[in-house]
Protein backbone atom coordinates (compact mmCIF):
# COMPACT_ATOMS: atom_id res chain seq x y z
CA UNK A 1 0.00 0.00 0.00
CA UNK A 2 1.16 3.40 -0.88
CA UNK A 3 2.09 5.73 1.72
CA UNK A 4 -0.20 9.35 1.84
CA UNK A 5 1.46 12.47 0.54
CA UNK A 6 1.19 15.23 2.34
CA UNK A 7 -1.14 16.89 -0.36
CA UNK A 8 -3.07 14.24 -1.17
CA UNK A 9 -3.83 14.19 2.71
CA UNK A 10 -4.85 17.99 2.76
CA UNK A 11 -7.15 17.26 -0.15
CA UNK A 12 -9.03 14.57 1.43
CA UNK A 13 -9.26 16.86 4.56
CA UNK A 14 -10.69 19.18 2.52
CA UNK A 15 -12.93 17.40 1.11
CA UNK A 16 -14.42 16.00 3.83
CA UNK A 17 -14.97 19.40 5.61
CA UNK A 18 -16.85 20.50 2.42
CA UNK A 19 -19.01 17.27 2.37
CA UNK A 20 -19.28 17.63 6.08
CA UNK A 21 -20.36 21.46 5.67
CA UNK A 22 -23.03 20.90 2.94
CA UNK A 23 -24.59 17.99 4.44
CA UNK A 24 -24.92 20.46 7.49
CA UNK A 25 -26.38 23.40 5.56
CA UNK A 26 -28.69 20.93 3.89
CA UNK A 27 -30.15 19.48 6.87
CA UNK A 28 -30.40 23.26 7.97
CA UNK A 29 -32.26 24.10 4.60
CA UNK A 30 -34.57 20.78 5.40
CA UNK A 31 -35.42 21.59 8.77
CA UNK A 32 -36.52 25.55 8.04
CA UNK A 33 -40.14 25.26 7.34
CA UNK A 34 -41.72 28.66 5.43
CA UNK A 35 -44.49 29.83 7.44
CA UNK A 36 -44.91 32.95 5.19
CA UNK A 37 -46.84 32.97 2.14
CA UNK A 38 -50.51 33.23 -0.25
CA UNK A 39 -52.00 30.64 -1.88
CA UNK A 40 -54.66 29.92 -4.56
CA UNK A 41 -56.25 27.15 -6.02
CA UNK A 42 -59.08 24.63 -6.43
CA UNK A 43 -60.89 22.88 -3.38
CA UNK A 44 -63.52 20.43 -3.47
CA UNK A 45 -65.79 20.13 -0.37
CA UNK A 46 -69.31 19.32 -0.73
CA UNK A 47 -69.07 20.96 -3.80
CA UNK A 48 -66.34 22.58 -6.51
CA UNK A 49 -64.72 26.37 -6.34
CA UNK A 50 -61.41 27.98 -5.51
CA UNK A 51 -59.49 28.94 -2.27
CA UNK A 52 -57.28 31.86 -1.21
CA UNK A 53 -54.76 31.43 1.87
CA UNK A 54 -52.80 33.62 3.95
CA UNK A 55 -50.21 32.32 6.51
CA UNK A 56 -47.53 34.83 8.14
CA UNK A 57 -45.23 34.19 11.08
CA UNK A 58 -45.56 37.27 13.06
CA UNK A 59 -42.65 36.60 15.61
CA UNK A 60 -40.47 32.93 16.31
CA UNK A 61 -43.76 31.20 17.96
CA UNK A 62 -46.69 32.72 16.07
CA UNK A 63 -48.38 32.28 12.98
CA UNK A 64 -51.57 33.62 11.68
CA UNK A 65 -53.07 32.36 8.92
CA UNK A 66 -56.33 33.24 7.05
CA UNK A 67 -58.41 31.16 4.62
CA UNK A 68 -61.52 31.70 2.14
CA UNK A 69 -62.74 29.02 0.67
CA UNK A 70 -66.16 29.24 -1.93
CA UNK A 71 -68.08 26.08 -3.18
CA UNK A 72 -70.64 25.87 -5.52
CA UNK A 73 -73.24 22.84 -6.29
CA UNK A 74 -76.28 23.05 -7.93
CA UNK A 75 -77.62 26.28 -7.13
CA UNK A 76 -76.09 26.38 -3.57
CA UNK A 77 -72.90 28.79 -2.70
CA UNK A 78 -71.12 29.02 0.24
CA UNK A 79 -68.17 31.02 1.55
CA UNK A 80 -66.51 29.74 4.72
CA UNK A 81 -63.73 32.51 5.90
CA UNK A 82 -61.41 31.26 8.68
CA UNK A 83 -58.99 32.94 10.90
CA UNK A 84 -56.66 31.67 13.29
CA UNK A 85 -53.05 31.46 14.54
CA UNK A 86 -50.42 28.76 15.31
CA UNK A 87 -48.59 28.60 18.57
CA UNK A 88 -44.58 26.90 17.59
CA UNK A 89 -44.06 24.68 20.30
CA UNK A 90 -41.02 23.76 21.66
CA UNK A 91 -41.63 19.77 21.78
CA UNK A 92 -39.57 17.66 19.51
CA UNK A 93 -39.60 14.16 18.67
CA UNK A 94 -37.28 11.95 19.42
CA UNK A 95 -37.37 9.97 16.87
CA UNK A 96 -37.24 12.94 14.56
CA UNK A 97 -35.77 16.49 16.26
CA UNK A 98 -36.42 18.37 13.13
CA UNK A 99 -40.19 18.10 13.12
CA UNK A 100 -41.97 21.30 14.20
CA UNK A 101 -45.39 21.00 16.30
CA UNK A 102 -47.77 23.04 17.19
CA UNK A 103 -51.19 24.27 18.67
CA UNK A 104 -53.67 25.65 16.40
CA UNK A 105 -56.86 27.10 16.98
CA UNK A 106 -59.64 30.13 15.66
CA UNK A 107 -62.39 30.98 14.54
CA UNK A 108 -64.47 29.97 11.48
CA UNK A 109 -67.75 31.87 9.74
CA UNK A 110 -69.97 30.33 6.84
CA UNK A 111 -72.17 32.47 4.63
CA UNK A 112 -74.15 33.17 1.75
CA UNK A 113 -76.84 30.17 1.12
CA UNK A 114 -75.11 29.21 4.67
CA UNK A 115 -74.68 31.21 7.62
CA UNK A 116 -73.02 29.53 10.84
CA UNK A 117 -69.67 30.67 13.19
CA UNK A 118 -67.67 28.39 14.98
CA UNK A 119 -64.15 27.96 16.94
CA UNK A 120 -61.68 25.29 16.25
CA UNK A 121 -59.02 23.81 17.97
CA UNK A 122 -56.18 21.15 17.44
CA UNK A 123 -52.31 20.01 17.11
CA UNK A 124 -50.60 19.61 13.64
CA UNK A 125 -47.20 18.96 13.18
CA UNK A 126 -44.59 19.81 9.22
CA UNK A 127 -41.39 19.10 8.11
CA UNK A 128 -39.50 19.61 5.53
CA UNK A 129 -38.34 16.55 4.02
CA UNK A 130 -35.83 18.24 1.49
CA UNK A 131 -35.26 21.76 0.51
CA UNK A 132 -37.69 21.29 -2.22
CA UNK A 133 -40.46 18.95 -0.32
CA UNK A 134 -42.68 20.50 2.91
CA UNK A 135 -45.78 17.82 4.76
CA UNK A 136 -48.08 18.68 7.33
CA UNK A 137 -50.62 16.83 9.08
CA UNK A 138 -53.51 18.30 12.04
CA UNK A 139 -56.13 17.12 14.11
CA UNK A 140 -58.46 19.94 14.69
CA UNK A 141 -61.94 19.68 16.59
CA UNK A 142 -64.74 22.37 15.28
CA UNK A 143 -68.20 23.57 15.71
CA UNK A 144 -69.04 25.21 12.95
CA UNK A 145 -72.35 23.34 11.08
CA UNK A 146 -72.56 20.03 13.25
CA UNK A 147 -69.34 19.32 15.31
CA UNK A 148 -66.86 17.49 13.02
CA UNK A 149 -63.11 16.42 13.70
CA UNK A 150 -60.47 16.66 11.22
CA UNK A 151 -57.53 14.67 10.08
CA UNK A 152 -56.14 16.28 7.73
CA UNK A 153 -52.24 16.22 5.56
CA UNK A 154 -50.79 17.98 2.79
CA UNK A 155 -47.55 18.20 0.86
CA UNK A 156 -45.88 21.05 -1.12
CA UNK A 157 -43.37 20.92 -3.71
CA UNK A 158 -41.02 23.97 -4.09
CA UNK A 159 -40.36 24.79 -8.15
CA UNK A 160 -38.22 27.69 -6.69
CA UNK A 161 -38.07 29.78 -3.44
CA UNK A 162 -40.83 31.24 -4.25
CA UNK A 163 -42.99 29.11 -5.79
CA UNK A 164 -44.72 26.09 -4.31
CA UNK A 165 -47.86 23.48 -5.98
CA UNK A 166 -49.35 22.49 -2.62
CA UNK A 167 -52.10 19.86 -2.28
CA UNK A 168 -53.95 18.81 1.04
CA UNK A 169 -56.94 16.04 2.05
CA UNK A 170 -58.73 16.49 5.24
CA UNK A 171 -61.25 13.53 6.05
CA UNK A 172 -63.31 14.46 8.39
CA UNK A 173 -66.42 12.95 10.83
CA UNK A 174 -70.22 12.87 11.04
CA UNK A 175 -72.06 14.40 7.97
CA UNK A 176 -69.36 16.99 7.13
CA UNK A 177 -67.76 16.12 3.75
CA UNK A 178 -63.94 15.01 3.05
CA UNK A 179 -62.41 17.87 1.55
CA UNK A 180 -59.11 18.05 -1.28
CA UNK A 181 -57.21 21.22 -2.12
CA UNK A 182 -54.46 21.40 -4.98
CA UNK A 183 -53.07 25.11 -5.68
CA UNK A 184 -49.82 27.22 -6.11
CA UNK A 185 -48.56 29.58 -3.26
CA UNK A 186 -46.14 32.21 -3.11
CA UNK A 187 -43.58 32.80 -0.21
CA UNK A 188 -42.51 36.01 0.61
Amino acid sequence: MKKMTPSLFRTMRITQVSCALALGLAAANAAAVNWDYVGVGYVDHFGSGAYLNLSHQLEPRWVVRADLARVSKHSVDVSEFSLGANYLTEFKLDFAPSIQTYIRGGLQHAFEDASDTGVYAGVGITDKLTPEVEWFTELSYHTIGRDYTSFAGGIAFYFSPEWAARTSVALNSGNRSNEFRLGVSYQF
